[in-house]
């Protein structure tokens, strides 16, 4: 696969010779692909990137045009510096005892978007679902970077086996494994078109939650375009928020920054309660913190490996809690209820304090259990909130709903009239009825 930098049709890598298209009705030999009605975008092949996709941009019957990015999955080398793991702040344990005690519930299939896993490992065993290899168009997303399988591992691992435990080691979680992206030269890299496929796949095969531990720094509209889909169909998706030491607020970084509501952005905590150095950041377009420094999970030819660190691993914290608390609520809630459960009971204080993203804290497991049993939230769906039809730069800061906010549905960055305002507060008044400011000692 090459890779080539783009100048200046785009501030990413991307893969020469294709584009992602998306034609407004389907001219000659272009067919798109049928989904639920919807035309969906098509990669197609070109000679000159830059010239067909200046000449693409300019016809009539072409809604958008855009390179094939290549992402990359954001973990961080093992000889990253790491201090003991203590994670006390997610209260796993007392999660754990609550399931224990109520039985392991609904049957929960989160999607893992990565670069597939290893299937035979013992500690996955009995958990994998079929999924599909994108990246090389076959049935076996057998994974040949050791990423996927890590991600696989902190979401599910078997627990008292003499392996690792996964965060939902203890429920009846499904791991759906798609692969995209795989080992090219000493990285673990995959195409936006392939990622696209994965997920609509993911969708349409009943994935509940869609893990993404990658990213690039380059607006898609047809990444987003699959994400709103997932919305649309009530999955929720939680992304990893990356490695650079940036502010999301002010610089691109995606999936995570795009503005839809069933977005999950996660950044990565160190066993000191803080920021983890690499961990990007936002106030407004970073939800929420969990561990991701020195971490322990499954890896390649059954092995196990020790000391990772990254968004990546933080991410499938995330989603399995997710999973933990989709699976002991009414099989009705919504994306939206779980995804401001999840942040609503993000923990802060003395303990753990962030005030670089927006729920201040880092992931509660069992405060995340406990709002689920104790809370009023829907259990059906009320109506589609709708695309907030974000531009790139509203994508990017944040301002169309998807980061921060405790889940709030309501659009602030639109100067709102006095209806609004008074909506705005009697929202902000119930979602923050549960107490964020304390933790037991």
């Amino acid at each position: 696969m090459g890779i080539f930098f783009c100048s200046p049709v785009c501030s990413a890598e991307y893969k020469p010779g294709e584009l992602i298209v998306k034609f407004r009705s389907a001219p000659g030999s272009f067919s798109a692909m049928a989904g639920e009605g919807a035309a969906r975008p098509v990669t197609i092949a070109v000679d000159n990137t830059e010239t067909a996709l200046a000449d693409l941009q300019e016809r009539a019957d072409v809604e958008y045009a855009e390179p094939n990015y290549i992402v990359e999955a954001e973990d961080v080398p093992s000889d990253w510096p790491y201090d003991a793991l203590l994670w006390t702040e997610t209260r796993l344990p007392q999660a754990w005892d609550l399931i224990g005690e109520g039985g392991p519930g609904e049957e929960v299939t989160i999607a893992v978007v990565d670069s597939g896993v290893d299937t035979d490992h013992p500690d996955l065993a009995g958990i994998l679902d079929a999924g599909y290899d994108f990246a090389n168009n076959d049935a076996s997303p057998e994974d040949d970077s050791g990423h996927g399988t890590r991600v696989c591992g902190i979401i599910g691992a078997l627990g008292n086996n003499g392996g690792v435990a996964g965060v939902a080691w203890n429920i009846d979680v499904r791991i759906m494994p798609l692969q995209f992206m795989k080992l090219n030269e000493g990285r673990t890299t995959g195409s936006v078109s392939d990622a696209i496929e994965a997920i609509y796949y993911a969708v349409d095969h009943g994935a509940a939650i869609i893990n993404a531990s990658w990213g690039f720094t380059s607006y898609s509209s047809a990444l987003e375009e699959a994400i709103r889909y997932a919305r649309d169909h009530g999955v929720l998706f939680i992304a990893s928020a990356g490695n650079d030491s940036q502010d999301n607020d002010t610089e691109g970084h995606y999936p995570s920054n795009y503005g839809l509501d069933n977005v999950i952005a996660v950044a990565a905590l160190n066993s000191y309660g803080t920021l983890a150095s690499f961990s990007n950041y936002g106030r407004v377009s970073v939800d929420v913190a969990a561990p991701g420094v020195g971490l322990s999970s499954t890896d390649l030819n059954g092995g196990y490996v020790e000391l990772i660190s990254g968004t990546s691993y933080s991410t499938p914290f995330v989603a399995a809690i997710a999973a933990m608390v989709k699976a002991q609520a009414d099989p009705g809630i919504t994306y939206q209820a779980l995804r401001s459960i999840v942040i609503d009971s993000a923990i802060t204080g003395k303990t753990v304090t962030i005030d670089t993203i927006a729920s201040g804290g880092c992931v509660d497991a069992y405060q995340a259990l406990v709002a689920e049993q104790t809370e009023s939230y829907p259990a059906t769906d009320t109506g589609d909130t709708g695309s907030t039809g974000d531009s790139p730069q509203q994508a990017a800061s944040g301002e169309g709903g998807g980061g921060g906010g405790g889940g709030c549905l309501i659009d602030t960055s639109r100067n709102p009239g006095p209806t609004a305002l008074v909506l705005i507060f009697l929202t902000l008044a119930v979602l923050f009825r549960m107490p964020r400011t304390s933790r037991p000692e």
